[in-house]
């Protein structure tokens, strides 16, 4: 995903959402960190699953999953004695709410197989789809 000079997304909604992503990674066989996405004219909300692959060129299936789903592992399954998991906790509730309300439509897209290739994203009100991405490996 890239961005184009004319369809950008707002600055700041892009500065918010590096903010509260930073330093947090989604949790799967090896941590990968969330980076800022946007789609420039994927639309004022979400497509169904077939279309946002063709929009990313997807090699495979793509499929949507629930928001708070996605983040369960970090916020509502983590271990009560794993004070680190604990402490970064409200940060992905933030992350996580952020992309909730500042974005029309938010959905989680997945493609792929053992590199999983996650999207939370939805429409930025300019017209783009923007949101955070991230990989998952799942063997």
């Amino acid at each position: 995903m890239t961005e184009s000079s004319s369809t950008s997304p707002d600055p700041a909604l892009r500065e918010r959402v590096e903010r509260a992503a930073a330093g947090l990674t989604y949790g799967s066989e090896s941590d990968r960190p969330f980076e800022f996405c946007s789609l420039p004219g994927g639309g004022d909300a979400p497509p169904g699953a077939e279309a946002f692959g063709a929009l990313i060129g997807a090699h495979g299936p793509v499929e949507e999953r629930d928001l708070d789903d996605f983040f369960m592992r970090h916020i509502e399954t983590i271990d009560p004695a794993d004070t680190g998991a604990q402490h970064l906790r409200p940060r992905y509730e933030a992350l996580r709410e952020l992309l909730r309300t500042s974005l029309n439509g938010t959905t989680v897209y997945r493609t792929g197989r053992v590199e999983v290739q996650c999207y939370v994203v939805g429409g930025d009100g300019r017209g783009n789809l923007a949101g955070v991405r991230t990989v998952a490996i799942e063997t």
